[in-house]
């Protein structure tokens, strides 16, 4: 049907869950569907509406379950901004859209046109997950704008935007990011050099790379927000890499998954975990066993 589609003129192609059925852990490479999909798909107006029927018709697509609508015009960069984080983070990190004035959002927010020295990381949705509105960013965002000194060196496994990287090394960290995700890599890459982060700050790896030449480094901080399975199968990892008395954040984890998670840490001692939205955060400190 997909192939149907862009051979009439489709703009974009997606599928959609028709029950709403979550699906939380692929693997890397794997694309799962659902038991009933419902598939998208956006055409300019000129579309020949009737050839594109036909061809739906010619895969055996029943007429009644088509629909059709036409969307009115949007500035839909705007909408897009619309999903952009402003938020401070333990008065030491600031997350605002990129076009945003900070005095005039300070002085909107606290009355004040004195802005307190604070890190600023300006960032709007895009490539890859993670812009500080999701809880499990949020989150980390709160402990790394709580913790990082500066000249720590700090692994953000699982980077996606490059958030939790920047974040870290705007407060003065030396970062490696990782992915196993291209565009990852590249939308990492870019909001470092938006955010003015040098590349000898924040160094961006893809995962083939980094399990080749730079795993044996080890790190005072590492903080991976991704999901529950993936953090079970990389504790070992983790903790070889987290210098004694050094940190693991960990989030992308539901409430009922913390205790499963730490289970699979020995060697760190976790504090309290900490939930917001039904999804947990955690923080240890690895010790020698």
């Amino acid at each position: 049907m997909e192939e149907g589609l862009l051979a009439c003129g489709a703009v974009s192609i997606t599928l959609l869950s028709d029950a709403d059925e979550p699906v939380l852990e692929p693997a890397p490479g794997e694309t799962p569907l659902w038991t009933s999909i419902r598939v998208q798909a956006l055409f300019d107006l000129q579309t020949d509406l009737v050839a594109l029927k036909r061809v739906l018709a010619a895969q055996n697509v029943p007429s009644e379950s088509l629909s059709l609508e036409f969307l009115p015009p949007a500035d839909w960069q705007a909408a897009q901004r619309a999903y952009a984080v402003n938020r401070l983070f333990a008065q030491r990190l600031w997350v605002l859209p990129t076009e945003a004035d900070p005095q005039a959002l300070w002085r909107q927010q606290h009355g004040e046109t004195s802005i307190p020295p604070t890190a600023q990381l300006r960032l709007d949705p895009g490539l890859a997950f993670g812009t500080g509105g999701h809880p499990t960013t949020a989150m980390c965002l709160e402990w790394l704008a709580e913790h990082i000194q500066a000249g720590q060196r700090v692994l953000d496994f699982g980077c996606g935007s490059g958030i939790l990287g920047i974040a870290a090394a705007l407060l003065g960290a030396e970062v490696v990011a990782v992915d196993y995700d291209q565009q990852a890599c590249v939308a990492t890459r870019n909001n470092a050099a938006y955010n003015g982060v040098a590349r000898r700050r924040l160094e961006v790896v893809s995962l083939e790379d980094w399990e080749r030449r730079d795993k044996h480094k080890v790190f005072d901080v590492i903080v991976a927000n991704i999901l529950a399975g993936p953090l079970r199968a990389l504790a070992a990892n983790f903790e070889q890499l987290a210098k004694t008395g050094g940190s693991i954040v960990l989030s992308g984890i539901l409430e009922e998954q913390a205790a499963q998670v730490e289970a699979a840490y020995p060697a760190t001692i976790f504090a309290p975990v900490q939930v917001e939205a039904g999804w947990a955060c955690l923080h240890g400190v690895t010790h020698e066993l």
